[in-house]
């Protein structure tokens, strides 16, 4: 399985198979089974909530995007030791857009050249940077990574581990998370305040993943531009009605065999759901300011799910959308110049497309990835690293901010804190510090938020960067 792509099976320990993130053991399908059915009674009984609608955007870059050329230092002693320190893998000081913004310890910082959608929004305020987040049980110092203590997460700069990790909040590979994501166990938490519908809270645009797994729901899987039809030979032939007519009876009848009802009931779940968005997505609009790259069309969906959220009876969804080809050991700086330039255009054409229908302060859109890069390079490209730098974007963002510790950029010497060697970043700000603070926003309780995540105890649990 190559980092670079968003993987169909993460890792060894994935108990999610090819088919719609729903191929487990016979005795967890009929678990999940049996749960879909009481989640379904419970969403049947469930008073509409007058909330106002919101969604959070997963937005993950596969391999290991090597944020140090995201966000860089612009003052120029700094600058300086930034260059000497990543050799052929530094950006001149023209080739940093400045954000205007000064982190935690008085650093003037800017953003990579190609990113010029990301720095229109930070001027904006509809974005925030974050510096060195990464995954973490507890705040930890050199010491800790050297001794290897409780607070090191397992299995740090290995891919499949640390996607999981990022997806499922579970850094110690704990079996009562490790198994759930976090996304999914925020909508788990809240599903009874979710208007009656028989569409899924959870939405992946990029085929399975750990971050919306969960113990009694699971993600629906609509294609880059909406749900296909359920076809079955469903031409304008007799023969071919007659064949889709035949199926859709073989789901519909009476099994005594429990894996037999199983498994017509997530056939005509899925049909049913696929049917209601294709309406729904009837007469949204093109949305035309998205690019069309691979990552823009799924984001295109997104906005066309959020605009279409009235109709399917929505009041909180969580998406998940990739990217991939990040893994950059060999020549680095032209392809990820690349990437970025991407990612930066279809974050702003989405950004955009939610404020042309008055939904830009009710989506919130993150980044996440494997982990960040060495700081120093292998000749050509960079290496695993651990606590990188992300980006929060939405009118609930408090903008034009860089929150969090930016790195001493000088690896030159033993005495920077956070380097555990070629500047790997021991993290200052945790993965379940980010989340909690959008999960706040999101409307989990502060107990709900403990359930959640279960390392949040340990930190401060909100970082302050999403409007009350």
């Amino acid at each position: 399985m190559s980092p670079n792509e968003a993987p169909n099976i993460l890792t060894r320990r994935n108990f999610l198979g090819k088919s719609a993130c729903t191929a487990m053991s016979t005795a967890g399908l009929l678990n999940t089974i049996l749960t879909l059915r009481q989640m379904n009674a419970v969403a049947a009984d469930t008073v509409p909530t007058s909330d106002p609608y919101k969604a959070i955007v997963c937005l993950f870059l596969f391999g290991g995007n090597d944020s140090n050329n995201v966000m860089m230092p612009r003052e120029s002693s700094a600058h300086a030791k930034y260059l000497a320190s990543r050799t052929v893998l530094g950006i001149p000081l023209s080739g940093i857009l400045p954000l205007n913004a000064t982190n935690d310890n008085g650093m003037a910082l800017g953003i990579h050249g190609s990113m010029t959608g990301c720095r229109d929004l930070f001027s904006q305020g509809k974005l925030a940077m974050l510096a060195n987040v990464g995954t973490l049980i507890a705040p930890a110092t050199l010491s800790d990574y050297r001794n290897q203590t409780a607070a090191i997460p397992e299995n740090l700069f290995s891919h499949s581990d640390q996607q999981m990790a990022w997806q499922t909040s579970a850094s110690t590979m704990n079996a009562a998370y490790n198994q759930t994501g976090w996304g999914a166990r925020m909508a788990e938490a809240i599903v009874s305040a979710q208007a009656h519908t028989s569409v899924s809270m959870l939405v992946s645009l990029s085929g399975t993943n750990f971050f919306q797994v969960g113990k009694t729901m699971l993600p629906f899987r609509p294609g880059p531009g909406g749900s296909p039809e359920f076809r079955i030979g469903q031409g304008s032939s007799s023969q071919d009605v007659s064949r889709y007519t035949a199926f859709r009876s073989v789901l519909n009848a009476e099994y005594t065999n429990l894996m037999e009802g199983a498994f017509a009931d997530l056939s005509n779940k899925s049909i049913r759901e696929a049917d209601t968005i294709n309406t729904a997505l009837q007469g949204t609009s093109a949305f035309n300011m998205i690019p069309n790259s691979g990552l823009g069309q799924q984001l295109r969906t997104v906005a066309k799910l959020v605009q279409a959220q009235g109709p399917l009876g929505m009041t909180r969804q969580i998406f998940f959308v990739a990217t991939g080809g990040f893994d950059t050991h060999g020549d680095q700086i032209g392809p990820q110049a690349q990437l970025l330039g991407d990612v930066s255009a279809s974050m702003k054409g989405f950004q955009d497309a939610l404020d042309s229908i008055n939904m830009g302060s009710s989506v919130t859109t993150f980044t996440a990835s494997d982990f960040n890069r060495t700081f120093d390079s292998n000749g050509r490209g960079s290496d695993h690293g651990w606590g990188g730098h992300h980006i929060v974007m939405g009118g609930a963002v408090e903008g034009q901010k860089v929150y969090g510790t930016f790195p001493d950029p000088d690896i030159s010497t033993s005495g920077n804190p956070n380097d555990t060697g070629r500047g790997r970043w021991i993290p200052t700000t945790s993965v379940d510090q980010y989340a909690a603070t959008m999960a706040k926003w999101f409307g989990l309780s502060d107990s709900q938020i403990r359930d959640v995540f279960p390392s949040i105890v340990n930190f401060n649990a909100n970082l302050g960067f999403m409007k009350a």
